[in-house]
């Protein structure tokens, strides 16, 4: 699964602050039913099966009569509870009873969380009541042995003239010998590390000096005085051709103090007693700790069959401290291996003409020249006029291993070619350990491009914990370097260094990637289904997805990757499922928090403001709190308001023609949720271990992942529950776009592909559209491709390419080295007609670390992104100043830009931050997400500007801009019959409340005193409390200072005194400084209020720095230093002066929104209970669209009432309204 992050990890905070428990853990083990309440005591964790564990459970009852009923206990899997059957109980009134349990957890019990159910029943007042408290145990216990194919140590037949990688052979033993014991020889394919000895062997990768390799690490034994050697040993049949050399790299681990190893490479005869050491071809002692590169002669053994051995010894002194020690990459080489084929061709000769694929600028022959390897290692070249490339061959992988690569143990025995429709069908016939087995592959040519098809016949029958199918299959090397690439939601890459993006929601979120060479064509590839990633490799000239099973990839060259993914796009057969047309082009009102009543209002007066094109997705509302004792989600959490009032918020939308979509998840199931499972419902590693999902940080609870095959009955009862009782007109399903369809074995070691995974979800979707009736759109998070036909849209995660931040967000962004990089519309070019993504990502995700004010879901950058890739706005408040702004600014352009496709993208000069987005139908785009301004046709548009001319149904235009004008940047939306215009006057919406540092005092040790003066305009809201975090230069809290009074608690206004005490970390020193960051947040809700001040964007505001004092190691005190004040740019984007701005015809610093009613003008006022007053002039021969001049202006109300009649004032032809606060609009009417 992937990071599930920002927003759900403080939903889940704030939910555990609110539990009455001393505990942050699962829920405490009491629940009540009428005046009975019950309590289970016992374990918190369990160490060992096969031991009776005692529970006791404490029944109490508060009433004043007695009670009779039963109780018992309910485990599961493989845990027994003693007495299994239910026990009867009386209480007296107010009396107290315990009943003894014990329960045993039996053999096959994993670690993880187990649930002790206790289910309490009694009449009262003629009705059963239930009480059903929960206790958790943690399991800690070793790994549950499973049964799992054995491995044959059958000799390795090793061809004449060939090369074996010895790391890829699984056919190995390691040899454990202490010194002056017997050798213990571990079971064939072992790794880990062994009982008694602690020696250990493990084969993976390890980076020395920047250079990466795959190897082979060796500890030799060590533990409770077994001390000495260890080796591990490949049985292989030599050919007889010759030389034979294994080479290799040798090198120890770079941390500690070792004194090297002796390495050796030893030849014993292949039948050779267990545990023989046989002779020594090759020694040295080595201490580096980067690779040393070495090579050892077996020529000798030449047609023999051997156990090859590759040895670490402690050496001379036996000293095993820090001796862990890398055998590197051994290669096997016997005789005179053939070097691969001139890459690329040089001629066309030998090679095969498969087609012409022709897209609207080019047309590209394609050919192939076959390989000996069949189309592993052909090469397939791409020709339109001078622009040429070319790649070599696939990369395939099976049971771990590369088979396209000539050194791996898994032997290609055959290559057949067979007949097909068209194109060239190829079996290559592989013998493994397991048996025998086909990979099948095709090329041709159609309509929709090069397609390379793959898939095995004739594999292995499945085994326990075992199956043979295909892991990986990529394009292989390019001809030509790598200019850039294209990939996910949308950034291009140029010039990239190597990096993996993995495919979800978040990075690689799209089954296609573009490639523009460097001095040739671009290229769109495609995978179905979707890959696993996205691996660049410059140095090797790869760049390619990475998919598995079954699979069909796509290659498309053209002269430009948005001129390929336009022709993908038209062949691809993919369709929009059938709410995609009623979720194109809704804003949203993406909610993670509040009540539902207070919510409620909130919509209504939004839609009160026209914000009706649109649709809620409702988060949190779960019975047991957000992301909780999932799938338990029914009824409503009554700590947010009763179901009634969440069935009024649905009704306010449903009667404004809003979509309501409820949030659901079937990834996490928490241990305690009713039908909890490992053996039913959880899937599994491998390795034969369960699979955690999320954790709930807050509650300090762990769930674990549903197996694909085990959810319906656990939706569908939610959903027909969700349908009755809600009756929403949408759903929203949490990470099922964001993290990729996943593959995991059962608990009897059944293997499930990653493509069941997908067909369930994707049947999942469909049957709750269909349960809900009248296409009710589906949405996920973050919005990956894999999909599209079942999922109608998702909220987006639209992550940066650059460093990440100081902080908890780093994984916002992609880490990815390059020369240069921006967001672009990659995704929205191919599906921007049939799946739907909102938004531009959860505000802390999209910023990842940078300044909220600049970068958060209100920002000119957010905005702009939603604009650049046609996303419908989304906004995280049911109501207020900026949720109205967006959806001013930018519905009508989404509006009309819903079912467009993108025609042409085009970086302007060069320049990835200067992008011009043609849309079908001839809208127009131009974003500028440059550090300098950029005029466009005289329009300036400032960094993170836009203009956008989008051509609608009524054939009017569209219109909407953020733009430098009047030397002020402003915005601006038009409509057919109204227009929207804001001076961009600051509104000041922080809570005008201050503090500042008076003085610091201490005692020349590491305590202190501060001297704070607070000054509250306004009470500042109840359950809020100030912080005082001392932080780093990253803003991470190192430790804070704590008031010994705290007046804001108490609603008081005024300016008040008061002092704070903390203590600076013992491994300060003199010359340290310590940013103060002060706030007011609210211990229940977690949520930080915003403060006016210097705040470094997470509504924290700089107040100084403390200063240690001191010479050498010796603190003689600390030292205040006030901050100084810098220039803000974000107040560097606002009218700050509040100047009129002449937008030609109106004039204003505010913000309103204009248009016709009747034979009257309705200015109509961004909200705000403490905007300034401001004026709007209007020109009225520019805008009466026939209308008389006005008599009169009445300040209207929210529900269409006049509050007042105000004087008209007008002059030279120029209207002037004074609007005010708390004025919903104006109405300019005449009256005779």
């Amino acid at each position: 699964m992937t990071h599930r992050f920002t927003t759900r990890s403080i939903l889940a905070t704030l939910l555990a602050i609110a539990l009455a428990s001393p505990c942050l853990a699962y829920n405490p083990p009491v629940d009540k039913a009428g005046p009975l309440t019950v309590t289970i005591e016992g374990p918190s964790e369990v160490t060992e099966t096969g031991a009776a564990l005692p529970v006791k459970v404490v029944l109490e009852n508060s009433g004043d009569q007695w009670l009779a009923g039963s109780l018992r206990l309910a485990v599961i899997d493989r845990w027994t509870a003693d007495p299994a059957g239910s026990v009867s109980f009386k209480l007296e009134a107010s009396g107290k009873a315990a009943l003894d349990f014990k329960v045993t957890a039996g053999e096959g019990t994993y670690s993880g969380h187990y649930p002790i159910h206790a289910y309490a029943e009694v009449e009262v007042g003629g009705k059963t009541l239930t009480a059903h408290p929960i206790l958790i145990l943690e399991t800690k216990l070793p790994p549950v042995v499973r049964q799992r194919p054995t491995l044959s140590f059958d000799p390795i037949a090793m061809a004449a003239d060939s090369e074996l990688a010895l790391w890829r052979v699984e056919t190995h033993r390691t040899v454990v010998a202490p010194n002056g014991k017997a050798a213990r020889t571990m079971p064939v394919g072992w790794q880990g590390s062994e009982e008694e000895s602690r020696g250990s062997t493990s084969i993976g990768s390890e980076t020395l000096d920047g250079v990466s390799k795959s190897c082979i690490a060796i500890h030799p034994p060590w533990s409770q005085g077994n001390v000495g050697t260890q080796w591990i040993e490949y049985p292989i049949t030599l050919p007889k051709s010759t030389p034979i050399r294994l080479r290799f790299a040798n090198a120890m681990t770079p941390g500690g103090q070792s004194d090297g190893v002796t390495s050796r490479v030893r030849v014993a005869a292949g039948d050779a007693p267990d545990g023989t050491p046989g002779e020594v071809v090759f020694e040295r002692h080595i201490d580096a700790k980067s690779w040393t590169e070495a090579e050892a002669d077996l020529s000798a053994y030449a047609g023999k069959a051997i156990r090859l051995q590759l040895e670490s010894h402690p050496g001379p002194k036996n000293n095993t401290g820090w001796d862990r020690s890398f055998w590197a990459e051994p290669l096997l080489i016997a005789g005179n291996v053939p070097g691969p084929a001139a890459f690329p061709p040089k001629t066309s000769e030998g090679s095969l003409a498969l087609g012409t694929i022709a897209t609207t600028d080019s047309n590209y022959q394609v050919r192939l020249w076959p390989g000996s390897r069949g189309l592993l290692d052909a090469v397939v070249g791409f020709a339109g006029g001078p622009k040429q490339v070319f790649f070599r061959g696939f990369q395939v992988k099976v049971m771990g291993g590369r088979i396209d690569d000539t050194r791996s143990p898994i032997l290609l025995e055959q290559v057949t070619p067979e007949q097909c429709e068209s194109g060239t069908c190829i079996r290559h016939r592989f013998r493994s350990r397991l048996g025998t087995f086909d990979l099948v592959a095709r090329l041709w040519v159609d309509v929709g491009g090069l397609k390379a098809a793959f898939r095995l016949e004739n594999e292995p029958a499945p085994q326990p914990w075992q199956a043979c199918y295909l892991e990986e299959v990529a394009v292989g090397p390019w001809s030509r370097a790598i200019e850039q690439v294209y990939a996910g939601a949308g950034n291009v890459i140029r010039k990239p260094e190597s990096f993996e993006l993995s495919y979800d929601g978040h990075r690689l979120s799209t089954s296609f990637i573009g490639i523009d060479f460097e001095d040739g064509p671009s290229l769109l590839e495609a995978s179905d289904p979707p890959p696993l990633r996205l691996k660049v490799s410059p140095s090797e000239n790869h760049c390619s997805l990475h998919t598995a099973n079954a699979c069909t990839l796509t290659l498309i060259p053209a002269d430009n990757a948005f001129s390929a993914v336009k022709h993908w796009r038209a062949t691809n057969g993919l369709a929009a499922s059938g709410g995609v047309t009623k979720a194109a082009g809704r804003f949203v009102f993406d909610l993670w928090g509040g009540r539902y009543g207070e919510s409620a209002e909130g919509l209504r007066q939004a839609f009160r403001y026209g914000l009706t094109d649109a649709m809620v997705v409702w988060h949190n509302w779960q019975r047991w709190g957000y992301d909780y004792r999932l799938p338990n989600i029914c009824p409503p959490n009554p700590q947010l308001g009763t179901l009634e009032e969440m069935q009024d918020m649905v009704k306010a939308c449903t009667e404004a023609g809003v979509l309501f979509a409820p949030h659901d998840n079937y990834i996490d199931f928490y241990p305690d949720a009713d039908g909890f499972s490992y053996e039913k419902v959880i899937a599994f590693h491998q390795g034969g271990t369960p699979v955690k999902a999320w954790i709930n940080e807050g509650r300090n609870a762990q769930s674990y992942r549903y197996r694909s095959d085990a959810i319906d009955p656990f939706l569908k009862a939610n959903v027909g529950w969700i349908r009755d009782h809600l009756a929403p007109t949408g759903y929203f399903i949490d990470v099922w776009s964001s993290a990729p369809p996943y593959a995991y074995w059962t608990s009897d070691g059944r293997f499930v592909p990653s493509t069941y995974t997908r067909e369930k979800w994707g049947e999942f979707f469909a049957w709750i559209r269909d349960e809900l009736g009248d296409n009710a759109p589906q949405i996920s998070e973050s919005g990956h491709d894999g999909l599209i036909g079942r999922l109608d849209g998702a909220q987006t995660n639209h992550l940066r390419v650059g460093e990440p931040m100081p902080g908890d967000r780093g994984w916002c962004v992609w880490n990815w080295k390059c020369a240069d990089a921006e967001r672009t519309p990659w995704f929205d070019a191919a599906h921007h007609d049939r799946f739907i993504l909102h938004g531009a990502g959860y505000s802390s995700r999209y910023e990842g670390g940078l300044d909220s004010r600049m970068h958060g879901m209100y920002s000119d950058d957010y905005i702009c992104t939603e604009v650049l890739t046609g996303h419908p706005a989304m906004v995280s408040r049911p109501f207020g100043r900026d949720v109205v702004r967006k959806y001013w600014l930018t519905a009508a352009v989404m509006r009309a830009l819903a079912l467009r496709t993108i025609e042409q993208v085009t970086y302007v000069g060069g320049d990835l931050h200067r992008q011009h987005v043609l849309w079908s139908g001839g809208g127009e785009v131009w974003v500028n997400r440059g550090e300098t301004d950029w005029n466009i046709g005289g329009s300036v548009l400032p960094p993170f500007g836009f203009v956008a001319a989008i051509p609608t149904d009524s054939e009017a235009i569209a219109k909407a801009g953020i733009i430098r004008h009047d030397e002020a940047i402003v915005e601006y939306a038009e409509g057919p019959d109204w227009r929207y215009y804001n001076g961009r006057m600051l509104v000041d919406q922080t809570l005008p409340v201050r503090m500042r540092v008076d003085g610091v005092r201490s005692d020349g040790g590491r305590q202190f005193m501060l001297d704070l003066t607070w000054e509250a305009e306004v009470p500042v809201p109840e359950g809020h409390r100030a912080f005082l975090h001392f932080c780093d230069t990253g803003g991470e809290i190192l430790f804070q200072a704590s008031q010994q009074s705290d007046p804001l608690r108490e609603g008081e206004t005024g300016r008040f005194s008061v002092k704070a005490t903390g203590s600076i970390p013992e491994e300060a020193k003199p010359g340290q400084e310590f940013e103060l960051l002060y706030g007011i947040y609210s211990p229940t809700s977690g949520g930080r209020l915003r403060l006016g001040g210097p705040d470094v964007g997470d509504q924290r505001i700089r107040a100084g720095h403390l200063v240690v004092q001191g010479e050498g190691e010796r603190i003689s005190g600390l030292a205040w230093k006030p901050y100084v004040p810098k220039a803000d740019p974000y107040l560097e984007r606002w009218n700050v002066d509040a100047r009129p701005v002449d937008f030609g015809g109106i004039k204003t610093a505010g913000g309103c929104r204009i248009h016709r009613e009747g034979t009257s003008l309705i200015v109509t006022l961004l909200p705000g209970e403490r905007a300034p007053a401001f004026d709007v002039e209007i020109r009225w021969d520019k805008w009466s669209q026939g209308l008389a001049a006005p008599t009169r202006v009445e300040a209207l109300g929210d529900d269409g009432k006049t509050i007042s009649t105000e004087p008209i004032s007008i002059a030279d032809g120029t209207v002037k309204v004074s609007c005010r606060a708390g004025v919903f609009a104006y109405r300019l009417s005449r009256h005779e």
